[in-house]
C-alpha cells in the first residue's frame, strides 16, 4: 500500500521544508537524497530500515526524524497522519543533526506544527519535491 507524504504550511501558506530547504542552504545532492528517501517512505511506509526512518517517535510523542547522510545531516521531522495514521505522513519542521544531536527547539516546533495542523487540516498540501 502506497502512504501519502504531507507538507505542513506556515502561517503564510508556504511548504515549510521547501522554507527549510532554503533558509539552510541544502545542496542539491543532500536535496536529491531527500526526495529519494520520501520516495521510499512513500513506497513502503514504516516498513523503512531503521538506517533511514527513526524506529520510533522521538521521545516517546509523535515526531519521527527522516535521515539522510551527507555532509550535513539533514533531519526532516514528521509525523504518522494526522488523520489517516496507517496510509499518511505529514513532514513538519527541518532540523539539521549534530553530532546526533537535534537542536531541541526543533522537535518542540514540529510538535507545535502537528498541533495547529490537528486544528487546521488546511495547514498542508500533498508534498511534491525540493529538487
Amino acid at each position: 500500500m502506497a502512504w501519502e507524504i504531507y507538507e505542513f504550511l506556515d502561517s503564510r501558506g508556504e511548504r515549510m521544508i521547501v522554507r527549510w530547504v532554503r533558509k539552510a542552504r541544502i545542496q542539491k545532492k543532500a536535496r536529491i537524497l531527500l526526495d529519494q528517501k520520501l520516495d521510499l517512505l512513500k513506497e513502503h511506509g514504516p516498513e523503512l530500515p531503521p538506517e533511514l526512518l527513526s524506529p520510533g517517535p522521538i521521545d516517546g510523542g509523535h515526531i519521527y526524524k527522516l535521515k539522510v547522510r551527507g555532509p550535513v545531516m539533514p533531519r526532516p521531522l514528521l509525523c504518522k497522519g494526522p488523520f489517516l495514521m496507517d496510509a499518511e505522513y505529514t513532514l513538519l519542521q527541518g532540523a539539521i543533526e549534530r553530532g546526533d544531536v537535534l537542536p531541541p527547539g526543533d522537535v518542540v516546533k514540529a510538535e507545535e506544527n502537528r498541533q495547529v495542523l490537528i486544528l487546521d487540516r488546511e495547514r498542508r498540501l500533498p508534498y511534491d519535491g525540493c529538487r
